[in-house]
């Protein structure tokens, strides 16, 4: 497999890796209640009659930050190993750069 291959399929696991993370945490901070005894968050303009979620596709906010969780992890692996297939790129920008 070349580099370029390498490089892609890395770019592309990363981004829809970054769109999980988007994605998780929005559902956490938007939609799922704050805290561990929140009676729910309101949906529909607040109202009392509105609808209380307190979970979302049968999952807590907990799983779902454990989602979010791995899915940090993941990604910062997934940044280093960028990282390392890019070191001789940065290490000859990063001397270019001093030597003006």
């Amino acid at each position: 497999m070349s580099r370029n291959t390498v490089n892609f399929i890395l770019d592309l696991v990363s981004f829809l890796n970054l769109l999980g993370l988007i994605f998780t945490g929005y559902i956490m901070k938007y939609v799922l209640p704050p805290g561990t005894g929140g009676m729910g968050r309101i949906l529909h303009g607040g109202s009392e009659r509105g609808i209380r979620v307190e979970k979302l596709w049968s999952m807590t906010r907990h799983e779902w930050g454990s989602i979010h969780f791995y899915l940090a992890v993941i990604f910062v692996v997934l940044m280093i190993i960028h990282v390392i297939l890019h070191w001789k790129w940065i290490k000859y920008y990063v001397k270019s750069v001093f030597n003006r």
